[in-house]
């Protein structure tokens, strides 16, 4: 082990306890985002609910105290998010190079902004769609909308939350090519099968099974994934500079 954690490797059992140690942390992240958001939970189900056009109703007794709690929660892991991100950063950094790590600004910040980017598309773009083509689907049906405030906020959360781990994917690309792991090569070989993955992961992901809903997240894949290939091939780039300009090799 060098001075300084300069490209350190761990033991098993301190990866173990560097990692719980993380996971405790996150929670803490969790719990202060938890605790920031519950104060305006009932002005962001107002908000949110005036999305679907129609009245929110709660059908048992604890279901409006319920739906306070998980949009204290959501929102909270919304801005937790950095944090968690920090973490995760700060849980395999020790094993990485003095110039790695300084990189810390750029692969969290850039994570940070690309999720909210997400959030954003899914709020302004995707939601809005997928709540119209459903309702309207129901209404085109003689059917009257009736919606559940736990249901339909919770729906709308999981929504924002989805797409904006689904912008995260450009910022991964890079990251694996920054750190040597996959080469853009590969990634662009890979296209054909990325079609068939990003389909997949479209269906699991969506938090319905209906086809609008999952071409709303099929296409920002297909999308997201060639933004990555550029990405990746700049982080390569920038890798193969830093390797040149002669980094110092781990003990």
């Amino acid at each position: 082990m060098t001075e300084e954690g300069e490209g350190r490797f761990l033991p098993f059992m301190e990866h173990v306890v560097e990692l719980r140690r993380r996971l405790l942390r996150t929670l803490v992240w969790v719990g202060l985002g938890f605790a920031m958001s519950f104060p305006f939970s009932e002005r962001m189900i107002s908000f949110l609910g005036k999305l679907s056009g129609t009245p929110l109703v709660f059908t048992t007794p604890t279901e409006a105290f319920w739906i306070t709690i998980k949009t204290a929660f959501y929102g909270g892991l919304v801005l937790a998010f950095p944090g968690c991100l920090y973490e995760a950063w700060a849980f395999v950094s020790p094993g990485l190079y003095r110039d790695e790590r300084r990189s810390i600004l750029l692969w969290v910040g850039g994570g940070t902004v690309f999720f909210l980017l997400g959030v954003a598309f899914s709020f302004f773009v995707a939601l809005p769609a997928a709540l119209s083509f459903l309702v309207h689907f129901g209404e085109g049906e003689g059917l009257r909308a009736f919606m559940s405030v736990d249901r339909t906020i919770s729906f709308e959360w999981r929504f924002l939350l989805v797409f904006g781990l689904i912008f995260e994917l450009p910022v991964l690309m890079g990251f694996l090519s920054d750190r040597g792991l996959v080469a853009p090569e590969a990634f662009r070989k890979s296209r054909r099968w990325a079609v068939v993955g990003n389909a997949v992961l479209a269906s699991i992901l969506s938090p319905t099974q209906d086809f609008l809903n999952m071409m709303i997240m099929f296409v920002p894949l297909l999308l997201l994934y060639e933004l990555g290939i550029l990405a990746s091939s700049w982080a390569a780039s920038r890798r193969q500079k830093r390797l040149s300009g002669g980094a110092a090799a781990p003990s």
